[in-house]
């Protein structure tokens, strides 16, 4: 009977994974069923490890579907006249967007933010308990090692009218420390950043119907249900960009099937789709204070609310299964993962929900990406042994998307089932 390489782990990425930004796939769900350790239904655990890292800097892709620069994603350009917009009258930002006396032009106050963000580091630790015949229980814990590089900011302001001179001399030359003094500590340098993931627990089952037909041989239904659990490292509210390592605080819980058929000896083909749904929570948020101001130049917090739009995974694959006779499988798999718009809403009365709510971060993100994934089974070789070792190297191409960010990976798996 034919077992098809099915889930455990990761990602990461990223979507993340956020940067305040949560429409990525930086960082690897833990269960991708593109990216598979082998199911044998005859053992009783599995341990498991992932290891993987970007080969290139994270690309960004706009609301066009255009490929952009990470801090591009929301905006093609900053407005640092506008991020002083909206608070009381006797505020310090008032006060100094008064002091310009500068209108906004479209250009005027305006820089470019570039910056190379890098996945140094993606694993996952991985244990499985096969419990009843067809179902085992997962836990999955994720660790990420990741940085933001390079950070350059372009003025774009002209050198036409006084006004002009006035945004350059008393805002964009001195951006850094008035971002820092009037944004609660906001930081528009680069970091580094470490930590573990959320926490996967997950119920899965795997059901086979052979079929005695000349060319469809077996017919496999699986699923899963489970809750991630708020383990993650926090987004940096203070670091420009700084997305959480899980989904920031919230609890999620997920659904999940596939059907996979394997067409002759060697050919397997299926789909899996996948949902998530994250239960609102409330923390300390950047968040906009005026319609005209742009995602990464955020001055205020404040405590907010977030309802999270559902998360939703589609995957294709084709896979050779046990070529040359041997253990070695070789998946090919397309990936669609979907997040919805986001809503806030504020604790106090300072700031408008409306306005906070018109923010292109909580608007709904798309990836489209392929992935490989090369397995080989080395149990194969020795059926009666103890111990049922499995190896894989994968790869991760992401195509296309709009408001998100993803990171080209490559990758390796270990698991040993006894």
């Amino acid at each position: 009977m034919i077992n098809r390489n099915h889930t455990i782990l990761f990602l990461i990425f990223f979507a993340l994974c956020a940067l305040k930004i949560d429409g990525m796939n930086l960082l690897h769900r833990p269960y991708d069923t593109l990216l598979i350790p082998e199911i044998y239904l005859d053992r009783c655990f599995e341990l498991a490890f992932w290891a993987e890292a970007g080969v290139r800097p994270a690309r960004g892709y706009n609301e066009h579907d255009n490929l952009v620069n990470p801090l591009a994603i929301y905006q093609c350009n900053q407005d640092a006249l506008a991020m002083l917009n909206g608070f009381p009258a006797n505020s310090l930002q008032t006060q100094l967007r008064t002091a310009l006396n500068a209108t906004e032009d479209g250009v005027r106050g305006h820089l470019c933010l570039n910056g190379k963000l890098n996945l140094d580091f993606g694993g996952a630790f991985g244990a499985r308990w096969y419990f009843l015949p067809h179902a085992w229980i997962t836990a999955l814990l994720p660790i990420y090692k990741v940085d933001l590089s390079d950070v350059t900011i372009t003025d774009l302001t002209q050198n036409v009218t006084a006004a002009d001179m006035r945004v350059k001399q008393q805002l964009i030359q001195n951006l850094n420390t008035i971002v820092g003094q009037l944004g609660n500590n906001l930081s528009l340098a680069g970091w580094k950043r470490t930590g573990f993931g959320d926490l996967n627990l997950l119920c899965e089952f795997l059901f086979n119907f052979p079929q005695e037909r000349p060319l469809l041989k077996n017919v496999e239904i699986d699923g899963r249900c489970g809750l991630t659990l708020p383990t993650g490292k926090r987004a940096a509210e203070d670091k420009l960009f700084a997305f959480p390592f899980g989904y920031d605080g919230a609890v999620g819980i997920l659904f999940g099937a596939g059907l996979n058929v394997a067409l002759g000896d060697q050919f397997i083909a299926g789909f899996d789709v996948q949902l998530l749904h994250l239960f609102g929570n409330t923390r300390s948020r950047r968040i906009k204070t005026a319609f005209d101001q742009t995602d990464l130049l955020l001055l205020a917090k404040a405590d907010a609310y977030k309802d999270y739009g559902l998360t939703q995974r589609f995957n294709l694959f084709v896979q050779g299964y046990r070529l040359f006779g041997g253990g070695l499988s070789l998946l090919v798999g397309y990936q669609f993962l979907k997040h919805g718009d986001d809503h806030l809403a504020l604790d106090g009365c300072e700031f408008s929900s409306l306005i906070a709510n018109s923010a292109a971060s909580l608007e709904e993100w798309i990836v489209h990406s392929v992935e490989f994934n090369l397995n080989y089974d080395f149990a194969r070789h020795c059926p009666d042994s103890w111990a049922a070792p499995q190896a894989s190297l994968f790869a991760r191409l992401p195509f296309s998307g709009k408001r998100s960010v993803a990171f080209t990976t490559v990758g390796v798996m270990l698991a040993v089932d006894f």
